[in-house]
């Protein structure tokens, strides 16, 4: 009689090195970069036009770009990055999944820089050349102007450029010139001013700017027409 043996095979734990480990394990996929947002100049000297330039977002993530113009919601690309050309200049963030990211933003390029050239400027002012309290049709548009002048002596050009009421944006450049018996400039400003409703007063004030300088004009304020 022939008896048969059974075996009993027992498993045994493979060590592997931790290099073979990490070779038999699944690939994890890269982890993607931080999420970032910068305002770019694209002009010339660092000025503008802006371009707003995302990166290190989910590939076709949709997000919501808040700004000076308010909130507009998007979707990156393939990549996740996204180039908004031809934005405002100011201050932005971005939203996405419930993350709020901080763009950064370059300093601002005033028209002119600064640079006078030759020309050294001794004074800017501005007259108001509109009377307060002129009587207007409000439900059309009115206009108040503004005389500005600069002083200085030198040969060359001088270049400046007008706010409007407290806001910061550039409203109107140019460049004054100066030569031989030139001692001032005069630069007339005339500020279109936009209907109102319900009786409301136009107002408005300009700002001067030459260089590290500047004047302000008074506060103009106008009078509706009695209908």
């Amino acid at each position: 009689m022939i008896r048969h043996r059974h075996l009993t095979l027992l498993a045994v734990p493979l060590l592997l090195s931790p290099a073979a480990a990490a070779l038999a394990s699944p690939a994890s996929a890269a982890p993607l970069p931080a999420a970032s947002c910068e305002l770019v100049a694209t002009g010339e000297g660092g000025s503008g036009p802006y371009t707003l330039v995302l990166e290190g977002f989910e590939p076709n993530q949709s997000v919501t770009i808040n700004g000076p113009q308010g909130s507009r919601h998007t979707r990156v690309g393939d990549e996740g990055t996204l180039d908004k050309q031809g934005v405002r200049y100011g201050q932005y963030s971005v939203n996405a999944k419930g993350k709020r990211t901080t763009c950064l933003t370059p300093p601002r390029e005033k028209p002119g820089g600064g640079k006078q050239g030759k020309v050294q400027v001794t004074k800017v002012e501005v007259f108001t050349l509109t009377k307060p309290g002129t009587v207007v049709d409000c439900s059309k548009p009115s206009r108040a102007e503004f005389d500005g002048k600069i002083t200085g002596s030198g040969n060359g050009k001088v270049p400046y450029y007008w706010t409007y009421a407290s806001s910061s944006d550039p409203y109107g450049s140019g460049t004054a010139t100066f030569g031989p018996g030139v001692g001032s400039v005069s630069l007339l400003k005339v500020v279109t001013l936009s209907p109102t409703v319900n009786g409301v007063s136009p107002s408005v004030f300009v700002t001067l700017h030459v260089g590290d300088m500047s004047a302000r004009s008074d506060q103009v304020t106008l009078t509706c027409a009695k209908p």
